[in-house]
């Protein structure tokens, strides 16, 4: 197979067919990198074709192939994220996928996944609603019940939005059009979620083009990116703000990072929001900012609490409960959180009232910041919920994501709270489901406060 290594650049050797595949993050990357080098921005509207790869009509990327531009110039045809690479030993795979959106709250992302698995199988939703069987091939004999059931509502829901699964695409014809001769300045992109090597159509990109694997470096031992891949990428992401990272800084920067490149860059965005006009990124910046991704799976949750974000907080709450020994842990934490939002909204109508302003940046807080904590020294004292003894950029953040919610609400939910510690304390679904409790809690969380919250779980014949 001809594969360039993840730490080259594909147009250092130039195709006119290509087959991203590996990490999404670095497989958009990538495919961003080459577009631009192909196509001037002017002509991006007019010359850059994305087809959806999850429903890959064969007539439609012949007809996009095969027709000159009328604006003349290099054209680049996408289909993106195509399953016509996969094979049956990759349903397991998109089944797991599926599943893990699903309970994350991510219908998006679940019924893309659902698409691609029944596409891969062969099969039309209508089909598989029919055929409950279908689950024991995909999931394997092994497979509970429970995620038969939960892939089947799935399906259920697929099919009761109106979603509809087109064809995976006639293998013979993508290959026999990835072997024809393209019009001058063509080039024809494909991103796959993975590849079964058997595969014709497979062989016939080998052939003609370059197959890139996307894969980052990780340590051989360890649980983080590989150093020196580590590294590179973050001062490459710093110099393209202007920012320089002393040795220190990037050493700590990695002690706390783990392998997740999405993840990361999003921390290196806030971290640059962060130093501001500085230049230079130093120790105490990353122990501000930076967060520690091994101790993230606790704290993903508070931070994503203040979002009200459903399809944060869910997939937040999941990872949480997978770590505590005992749900209460959870519910402690998101009790604590929102302790601290009522604490931070009182602030803005205390010690911030004159002075806070929606939108305000963290360089006019500073100044207002020390000035409040003059006016008010005995609230600056060390303790839980004395919020102006928190650190800056961390009060920053909170006083500005308690702004979601007003004060009516962070009290009605304190209330949720409170009965949701009875409940999972002294009732049956507290014993056999907690987790069901927490979710509810969450829902109420999230949901826009003009509107009624959610009732709670039943306790009836407890």
């Amino acid at each position: 197979m001809k594969k360039q290594p993840s730490n080259s650049r594909p147009e250092e050797s130039p195709s006119d067919v290509y087959l991203f595949l590996g990490d999404e993050f670095l497989v958009k990357e990538r495919v961003r990198q080459l577009v631009n080098g192909l196509l001037d921005p002017g002509l991006r509207d007019t010359n850059l074709v994305v087809i959806d790869g999850n429903n890959l009509d064969i007539g439609a990327l012949s007809n996009h192939l095969f027709t000159q531009s009328l604006f003349g110039g290099p054209r680049v045809i996408l289909v993106d994220w195509t399953t016509i690479f996969m094979g049956r030993s990759d349903q397991k795979k998109l089944a797991v996928k599926t599943l893990d959106s699903w309970r994350s709250g991510d219908r998006k992302a679940a019924f893309r996944s659902l698409g691609q698995l029944l596409s891969v199988a062969g099969l039309e939703a209508a089909q598989a609603a029919e055929d409950p069987d279908w689950t024991k091939e995909v999931l394997g004999e092994s497979a509970s019940a429970d995620e038969r059931d939960a892939i089947q509502a799935v399906l259920g829901s697929f099919l009761g939005e109106g979603k509809t699964v087109g064809p995976a695409g006639d293998e013979d014809a993508v290959a026999e059009i990835v072997s024809s001769r393209f019009p001058d300045g063509t080039v024809l992109i494909f991103t796959a979620p993975g590849i079964d090597k058997r595969k014709k159509v497979l062989k016939a990109v080998e052939k003609r083009g370059r197959v890139v694997e996307c894969v980052p470096r990780e340590e051989r031992y360890g649980t983080g990116l590989d150093k020196e891949f580590f590294e590179q990428r973050v001062r490459d992401a710093l110099a393209k703000s202007g920012k320089k990272i002393s040795g220190d800084a990037l050493q700590k920067m990695h002690s706390r990072a783990g392998r997740e490149l999405r993840r990361i860059h999003g921390e290196l965005e806030k971290l640059v929001a962060y130093v501001g006009d500085r230049e230079q990124v130093t120790v105490r910046d990353v122990e501000e900012v930076f967060s520690d991704f091994h101790e993230a799976a606790f704290y993903d949750l508070t931070n994503a609490l203040r979002t009200a974000d459903l399809k944060k907080c869910l997939p937040a709450l999941h990872d949480n409960l997978k770590m505590v020994d005992h749900p209460l842990q959870t519910l402690g934490a998101i009790a604590g959180e929102i302790r601290r939002l009522m604490a931070a909204r009182e602030l803005l109508f205390t010690g911030f009232r004159a002075s806070w302003k929606r939108g305000m940046s963290y360089e006019k807080f500073l100044p207002i910041v020390q000035k409040v904590r003059q006016e008010h020294p005995a609230a600056a004292g060390k303790s839980k919920f004395n919020l102006l003894s928190m650190k800056d950029y961390p009060l920053y953040l909170l006083l500005r994501d308690a702004q979601r919610f007003p004060l009516e609400k962070l009290a009605r939910l304190m209330e949720e709270i409170l009965a949701a510690d009875i409940m999972m304390k002294s009732s049956r679904v507290g014993y056999q489901a907690p987790g069901a409790i927490l979710e509810n809690l969450v829902v109420s969380i999230c949901l826009p406060s003009e509107k009624p919250v959610r009732s709670r779980p039943s306790s009836h014949g407890d």
